[in-house]
């Protein structure tokens, strides 16, 4: 998503148009769900993907003919036999793709401040008109309302934009994107866009290297703390967005540390490791996880009890560190940790979606 938010204001400022695909609704069974993108480039590339198949390849077909000189359009597509998975099997549901053809100044400044809202991590919300019988209510027109207030661009009618700021709160809190009516004359496409997260990595050594590579694929943005030099290096860590070389206590303490940064402390030593969760163990990070053997992680909270750290914040800590997938090598570590990283980010979305969800590992119990 972000590459593509990128390359659009590119492509606009050199005078070219792309295909920009978004589902903005969906019915029962499909391969993606609303907010799913693709950016069909001029020499016709891709990036992104609204699920593959035959939906998509009709999708990308009419999108194509609309680059040159064509006009956004919403398409409908009925999951039947017609619409099926590339192996044949059928979904069954409905989905909605909207083609829309970025071609203004505005709209690339538009996505100019975008990108600079979501790097300062401010929750946003982007609403694209896909559908009008209202004169001055164009297709296509776009609106990005922060949480701070401010607000980029224009739907065509103060109604409907007043109407849809009226729901901004409680798209940011549900998380989900979807389509709002304004009394049948307009649809619009309310997309949450929320602040990325942090992964704060606390060591630089294999596994620490491991997870900064998975965490970028996974849509975190990568800081990773270490005290040598040499392991902390671009050559080594190309993914990550910040490395800062220093003492790891001093660092993680100086660290802003929010509710969107999730740390993991996986340092080369007992000592590094139970000064990091020192440094962290009392902030408003979203996760915390120690990697380690219970008896090291008991001594290690053991010492930070008899430090005057409250029970209640070490039971905060994932210690050992990771979902039990019985993983033995430095890949299979890393995977182990950034699975549950994955269910700590997701677990608004999940609760009550599945009959069974891979167990976390336990936890070390603290006595007393």
């Amino acid at each position: 998503m972000r590459e593509i938010y990128q390359k659009i204001p590119e492509l606009i400022e050199t005078s070219q148009v792309g295909a920009y695909c978004t589902v903005v609704e969906t019915k029962g069974s499909t391969p993606q769900k609303p907010g799913s993108k693709l950016l069909i480039l001029p020499d016709l590339r891709n990036i992104g993907t609204l699920g593959g198949g035959c939906v998509e390849a009709e999708a990308r077909r009419q999108a194509i003919g609309l680059m040159q000189d064509g006009m956004p359009r919403l398409l409908e597509f009925q999951l039947d036999s017609d619409y099926g998975w590339d192996d044949g099997l059928i979904c069954g549901g409905n989905m909605k793709i909207f083609i829309d053809l970025p071609k203004t100044p505005a709209e690339a400044d538009m996505f100019e401040r975008l990108q600079t809202l979501n790097a300062e991590k401010i929750p946003l919300v982007c609403a694209t008109v896909v559908a009008s019988e209202k004169q001055g209510i164009d297709v296509g027109m776009k609106m990005i309302f922060a949480n701070t207030g401010e607000h980029i661009g224009t739907l065509g009618d103060p109604a409907l934009e007043a109407a849809v700021e009226a729901e901004i709160a409680k798209v940011l809190a549900r998380n989900s994107a979807g389509l709002f009516q304004e009394n049948e004359t307009a649809s619009v496409f309310l997309e949450p866009l929320q602040p990325r997260p942090t992964l704060l990595i606390a060591g630089a050594g294999h596994v620490g290297q491991a997870l900064c590579h998975l965490g970028n694929w996974l849509d975190f943005d990568i800081a990773i703390v270490d005290d040598r030099a040499d392991f902390a290096s671009a050559e080594r860590l190309p993914e990550a967005d910040e490395i800062i070389i220093g003492d790891i206590a001093t660092e993680l303490q100086n660290y802003p540390i929010t509710p969107l940064t999730y740390v993991v402390i996986v340092t080369r030593g007992h000592q590094h490791d139970e000064s990091a969760l020192h440094s962290v163990v009392e902030s408003d990070a979203g996760y915390i996880g120690l990697i380690g053997s219970r008896r090291k992680i008991k001594l290690i909270f053991d010492d930070l009890l008899e430090a005057g750290i409250s029970k209640e914040r070490l039971q905060r800590v994932y210690a050992p560190i990771g979902l039990d997938i019985n993983s033995k090598t430095v890949p299979e570590i890393a995977v182990s940790i950034a699975s549950q990283l994955i269910q700590i980010r997701n677990a608004a979305d999940t609760v009550g979606t599945f009959d069974a969800q891979p167990a976390r590992m336990p936890t070390v119990k603290i006595a007393g």
